[in-house]
């Protein structure tokens, strides 16, 4: 399993950061809560968060299902050159496999230590398999994977459940910008991803 318990799909739309109307949509991934993690991040720069949290009937629905109720969220709400979308964790893995299966993303994209598939860590035996683990990669070694206008990913040089060799790759495949981040694993820290954050909001 993720060893980390970040894990939340925060979207929000250009209008939201007007300042009389500061709201964020928060849908969490795994294990993540609306007001932890990333969406503390954005509490804290000063934006409201509303969305669904587990344990309840996020969690609980099938994958495909998961990726219905995002693709709705993304479609109703969130689909123009001004919208953005952040992901962490396995938030990542959930919003691209949504994405895979639409026309390319107008706006912009920000993710975090993203799951982009099962992986094996020899040295420890420990694994993580997700539903349909290979197809993300195999969109990205064929090119075939719609390519969002703006993407920006971060990972960890040594974070085993993100392997920054797939992060380069997937991001060369899509045209988008990626950093590994020295000496650190999947947890990137709050020193690390709160300037990144409020960089992002500001200036994608």
């Amino acid at each position: 399993m993720l060893t980390s318990n970040i894990s939340l799909l925060v979207i929000f739309s250009q209008r939201f950061l007007d300042p009389n109307s500061t709201t964020a949509r928060n849908l969490p991934g795994r294990d993540g809560k609306v007001a932890t993690g990333l969406g503390k991040g954005i509490l804290d720069l000063g934006y409201g968060l509303e969305g669904r949290e587990p344990p309840g009937s996020f969690k609980n629905l099938s994958f495909s299902e998961q990726l219905d109720l995002i693709t709705n969220d993304l479609q109703s709400n969130y689909w123009s050159q001004d919208a953005k979308v952040v992901a962490v964790s396995y938030g990542c893995y959930l919003l691209l496999h949504a994405l895979s299966a639409l026309e390319p993303y107008p706006g912009s994209i920000l993710l975090i230590s993203p799951v982009l598939g099962g992986v094996i860590n020899k040295s420890t035996l420990r694994f993580y398999s997700p539903a349909r683990p290979n197809k993300l990669m195999e969109l990205a070694e064929t090119k075939l994977f719609p390519a969002p206008n703006h993407i920006e990913i971060h990972v960890g040089e040594k974070d085993w459940q993100s392997p920054y060799e797939r992060v380069i790759q997937f991001s060369d495949s899509v045209q988008g910008k990626y950093v590994v981040v020295p000496n650190v694993a999947h947890d990137l820290g709050k020193d690390y991803v709160a300037p990144v954050l409020a960089k992002w909001i500001r200036h994608s």
